[in-house]
């Protein structure tokens, strides 16, 4: 199905199932077809399942505007108000969790709770906050971001049903990461600890096993800021 945002770009998303609302927001260059294993599941627990792709990407609108996280948090905001979704459960990996967070910051009303899978409310690396990506600082993340970085999106790898669908869906729309760096320039210079100190949403990180030390110590910085 397709909706069309306030500057006119299509979207195209999925709704199924009945019962209370789950929206599933993909990571920088991600495919809907990531959570297919998940929508189902989810659908006999009594949640109706919205995904979506974001503009140029999976089989949404290519488009050369609006490649901002402020941009894509409208079109979610956008979207569920289409849907008549008045509060959901929002999920989000990697940059979909930054989605979140700004979508925390700004309807704070439609998040009934949020969960974060791996990603970090702050990605630059500086001499106070040591639980960013990798090795990106202010000072080399732009010249970084012309680079893919070889890293594994997931713990133990895909479900073959789940990697089938993402491989023909990859075939029929190919994302193009030079078309789309600027996003991903944006995004990594965001900064969403402030809100995390202030919202009394619900708010769960979902981490790889070998990251949950950083995970503690992360929560350990963010209450010594609260404090402050």
């Amino acid at each position: 199905m397709l909706f069309k945002t306030s500057d006119n770009v299509k979207i195209n998303y999925e709704l199924t199932g009945k019962g209370k609302p789950i929206v599933l927001v993909n990571g920088f260059g991600a495919y809907q077809e990531i959570w297919s294993a998940q929508v189902p599941f989810l659908n006999k627990l009594g949640y109706q399942v919205l995904t979506y792709d974001h503009r140029n990407m999976g089989k949404s609108q290519r488009t050369e505007k609006g490649h901002t996280i402020e941009r894509l948090t409208q079109d979610l905001n956008e979207l569920t108000s289409f849907l008549k979704i008045k509060q959901a459960i929002f999920m989000g990996h990697s940059m979909g969790a930054s989605i979140i967070f700004c979508l925390m910051k700004n309807n704070p009303k439609l998040v009934k709770q949020a969960l974060l899978i791996d990603q970090s409310p702050k990605m630059l690396n500086d001499e106070n906050w040591k639980y960013g990506f990798m090795d990106y600082t202010k000072e080399n993340y732009l010249k970084k971001c012309q680079e893919r970085p070889r890293v594994h999106e997931t713990y133990n790898g895909l479900d073959d049903n789940v990697y089938a669908k993402l491989m023909k869906a990859k075939k029929a729309n190919p994302f193009n990461r030079k078309d789309n760096v600027d996003l991903l320039e944006n995004h990594m210079s965001l900064d969403w600890r402030r809100v995390l100190e202030k919202t009394t949403i619900p708010t769960t990180f979902l981490l790889q096993r070998k990251v949950l030390i950083i995970e503690r110590d992360m929560k350990r910085s963010l209450n010594k800021r609260i404090a402050e």
